[in-house]
């Protein structure tokens, strides 16, 4: 069966649940490379150290050991666990830079939906009995951003203590997540963290206007998809530069919302192209939309970004899959019906399925989804 939405913002939580029977690691340097280290800083009196990475630093308790994130999806850039604390929870802190398809630039709109989605998913990931503690605004220089607080329950039945900074521009959502057992919370020592927080780059925030929303959509849907597909398919599926830019090219038919980009999407088609085509090599038809009918297996919908977006797995008459990423509500669809998908493909992936098996199945970045 398709694997269950998660956003990305909530792969702060898969770190958020770590326990210290996860193996910490030394990030290793490289000067030829210019990899992130991590130096000493004096202006913490040793107790400290501020982790450099691309872009950004951020300080972190000197005993602090750096997480091994490389089997996560790429929107988080670094992490760092206390190895000294309880052996069924180890304090911890990560940031995650993710492309912000919403656009919005309010940061309590993303703390109220990630609240949500918390309490609505919250076991599925690890994070039971979810509570929203708070929630203030704290400015990231001339930047609206604030600092979501919850509490909820680790597996191992430890009371955690949940602090998100967030900090949205028009095409990135920047979130620090500090998780402490209740037990071992430090207030004084989590803001010296949240404080510590530093970009190279200047931070924009700009309110869509109509001259600038094309622009900032241009970036965002294709970012989407981009984002979107490795997470959603334990990173089989990765968007390729023609896919990349052939989204970008066509942002305003993601999703197709007025009857005249209904019908131009429509006439896009290449009528020719069927699932076999695409099982057979999917590189061939990364710039073209491609119509596919079939039987609903499952439609899932997810609105923890800012906006909703759907996804769903239908069984074609050849008896082959397609996975679609849907920028939209899909309205009335339900499981069982049967539907329309037209979009473009981005890459062929597997799933595992109730058999214990493995489903081969076609991603594609969906414009127009309709039931028949």
């Amino acid at each position: 069966m398709m694997k269950k939405l998660v956003t990305i913002l909530a792969l702060t939580a898969l770190l958020s649940a770590c326990s210290n029977s996860e193996k910490s690691v030394e990030n290793k340097t490289s000067e030829a490379t210019n990899a992130a280290q991590t130096v000493s800083s004096e202006t913490k009196e040793a107790k400290y150290t501020t982790y450099k990475g691309e872009g950004f630093s951020f300080s972190h308790p000197e005993s602090w050991k750096s997480v091994d994130t490389s089997q996560l999806n790429a929107a988080v850039k670094a992490a760092f666990s206390n190895p000294s604390t309880s052996a069924k929870f180890a304090d911890n802190v990560n940031l995650t830079i993710e492309a912000n398809a919403s656009g919005s630039v309010n940061p309590e709109e993303f703390a109220n939906n990630t609240a949500d989605y918390y309490v609505q998913n919250g076991e599925s990931i690890g994070i039971s009995n979810y509570k929203k503690t708070s929630y203030s605004n704290k400015p990231y220089k001339e930047i609206n951003a604030g600092v979501l607080e919850g509490s909820y329950t680790h597996s191992s039945g430890t009371d955690i203590v949940l602090i998100q900074y967030m900090i949205p521009t028009n095409t990135e959502l920047y979130t620090m997540t500090l998780s402490y057992a209740k037990d071992t919370y430090n207030s004084e020592e989590a803001n010296t963290i949240l404080n510590s927080l530093n970009f190279t780059d200047t931070l924009a925030q700009t309110a869509q206007t109509a001259s600038t929303e094309n622009q900032s959509s241009t970036a965002t849907v294709a970012d989407f998809f981009n984002d979107l597909a490795p997470f959603l398919t334990s990173d089989e599926a990765v968007l390729e530069q023609a896919s990349y830019d052939f989204f970008a090219k066509h942002t305003d038919l993601f999703p197709a919302e007025t009857a005249d980009l209904r019908k131009k999407v429509k006439g896009l088609v290449n009528k020719d192209v069927t699932t076999r085509h695409l099982n057979k090599n999917v590189s061939n038809y990364y710039t073209e939309f491609v119509s596919v009918s079939g039987q609903v297996i499952q439609v899932e919908e997810d609105n923890s970004l800012g906006g909703t977006f759907a996804m769903v797995l239908v069984e074609d008459d050849y008896g082959n899959y397609i996975t679609a990423i849907y920028p939209a509500s899909t309205g009335d669809l339900l499981d069982g019906d049967y539907a329309t998908v037209i979009g473009a493909p981005i890459a062929n992936y597997s799933f595992e399925n109730v058999s214990g098996g493995f489903t081969n199945s076609t991603l594609i970045g969906a414009s127009l989804i309709v039931a028949e």
